[in-house]
């Protein structure tokens, strides 16, 4: 599953990377962005098993357009400003899907648990839609898959969680900030910044999915991948804020 999980990822991506690479268009990477999310809208409640499955699905593909087309047509003081309005409203949405069911209905909380997280994943995935919009959308995308593909391939082998929590990061760095040396327009420590932090996402969604043994089908290995680049969408969106980068 390990391999299969990096494989997927990697197609992610590529998609990502090659949207980006179309700089004339600025809502090339949140077409592409959106067509990940639509791929975690289902496969998000079958991994972790939640109730009424298809109506978390519907909401989940909600939520992420709405968030994805509020980061490109209305931008505000932020591309990510209305990110919180929109999980507001998902997180709503979840709630009264899950009373629709009845009070006899089972798993209802752990539905509703399921739902909130995957709100929250996929609307933080519309921050690549806002790295499209910017003038660094595709080095912010080039260092942060080099991040996740050095993580990634200690998340791949079979070290201890106490191995690839401390080299994955540190190796996830190393490629971000070696990264730099290309015309990118970044300096060396901001890319090891972002590296670093995709870095550290790989190798604690690695312990987590090992420790619950979650990842038992394909459907699975797709929530993982594609909700792995979601939030290192978003990690690598707000470290650039906080480094004034761009």
């Amino acid at each position: 599953m390990r391999i299969k999980v990096l494989l997927s990822g990697l197609l992610a991506s590529a998609l990502l990377l090659g949207a980006a690479g179309i700089g004339a268009v600025d809502w090339a990477m949140g077409a592409a962005a959106l067509v990940l999310q639509l791929v975690f809208a289902y496969a998000w409640p079958r991994l972790v098993g939640a109730h009424a499955r298809w109506a978390l699905s519907a909401i989940l593909v909600l939520c992420s357009a709405a968030a994805t087309a509020a980061t490109l047509f209305m931008p505000g003081d932020s591309p990510m400003s209305h990110g919180i309005e929109v999980i507001a409203a998902g997180v709503l949405l979840v709630f009264i899907s899950q009373v629709q069911r009845g009070a006899e209905a089972q798993g209802r909380m752990s539905s509703v648990v399921a739902g909130t997280t995957g709100v929250v994943m996929a609307v933080l995935g519309s921050s690549w839609a806002a790295a499209g919009t910017t003038s660094f959308g595709f080095p912010l995308a080039l260092v942060t898959v080099l991040g996740l593909l050095g993580s990634g391939v200690f998340a791949m082998t079979r070290l201890p969680n106490r191995i690839t929590l401390g080299f994955g990061p540190l190796a996830a760095g190393a490629l971000g900030a070696a990264a730099t040396a290309f015309p990118l327009g970044m300096a060396w420590y901001e890319g090891a910044v972002i590296g670093l932090v995709a870095g550290i996402l790989v190798a604690a969604i690695r312990a987590m999915a090992l420790s619950t043994r979650s990842v038992k089908n394909f459907t699975g290995v797709l929530a993982v991948a594609v909700g792995m680049i979601l939030i290192s969408g978003a990690t690598s969106w707000y470290a650039v804020e906080l480094l004034h980068f761009g």
